[in-house]
Parts: structure tokens; sequence; C-alpha cells
């Protein structure tokens, strides 16, 4: 998979985050159906956190771990929890998208090769296949982004 085949797939999932949390208030953010799911802001903050620290970090940026605490990889939903707006969430992703994006496309291919530090559960453990994980992984998230949005009775998400 070429660089431009993974920028291809990180910029069609910048725009389906884009196009699930479109028109989504605050108090929609925050609705939970269940105890058992978490909210749609919670999944958009950690999607964010994710981008910023592992892949801006994979495209060559330096790691942005300011959503760690709240969003990170272990932590879950806490109702006590206080979290950033969810306009917040949109305005970091959609400025800081086509950054990672470029360095996506720029990643060397001897870096691309190069086995993966961090263990991924696909069979490919090169940084290509790290890259190709965390985009899967944000569409995973944004599918459940898109189910919420329907479920608070917005329509269907676009895929324009």
């Amino acid at each position: 998979m070429s660089t431009q085949s993974l920028k291809a797939q990180f910029d069609l999932q910048t725009r389906l985050f884009n196009n699930a949390t479109e028109g989504i208030t605050e108090d929609e953010s925050g609705a939970r159906k269940s105890e058992h799911i978490n909210n749609m802001k919670w999944i958009a903050g950690h999607l964010l956190n994710t981008r910023l620290g592992s892949l801006g970090k994979v495209a060559g940026l330096a790691p942005d771990e300011s959503y760690n605490a709240q969003f990170g990889r272990g932590n879950s939903y806490d109702p006590n929890a206080t979290y950033p707006p969810i306009s917040e969430i949109k305005a970091k992703w959609e400025s800081t998208a086509a950054d990672i994006s470029n360095g996506i496309s720029n990643i060397p291919e001897e870096v691309l090769a190069a086995k993966s530090q961090a263990q991924v559960p696909i069979a490919d453990d090169t940084m290509r296949g790290l890259v190709a994980f965390l985009v899967s992984h944000e569409a995973y998230h944004i599918g459940q982004l898109g189910m919420l949005r329907k479920m608070i009775g917005k329509e269907a998400m676009s895929f324009k």
C-alpha cells in the first residue's frame, strides 16, 4: 500500500468524521442511550486523541497528548468527568487534518517498511501496517458515531 493510498483513506476518515458530527449540538454529543456505550463526544475525543498522538507522530509531527488523560487508550467514559465541548474537538480535528495528511504522504518508504514498535492486531507489523490499522480504527469509531447519530434522531451520515 502506497502512502497515497494511506493518505486517501485518512482523508476519507477526516471527511466522514465531519459528516458524522455535522449538526450535532453539545447536548446531543453528550447524550447516552445506554450506560453500556460511550456518547458521541467521548468517541470523537478518543478519535482526536489517537489521531493527534499516534497518527501525528507517524506522520512526522510532534505528538499532541493534550487529550490523552481524558480519551487515551485504557480510559473509559466517566459520567462525572468534564470533557471539552464537541465544538473544540471538531475544530481541532479540522485544524490538524491537513498537516497529518501531508505528513502521511511524505513518510519515506524505509520508515513505512520498518518494524513498528507498537503492537497492532493485523498481520503487517510494519509502520505501514500501523498506519493502516490506525486509519481502520478511525473507520470503526466513525461507524459508531454514525449509529449514535441515528439514535438521537438525526438523518444518516453522508458519504459525500
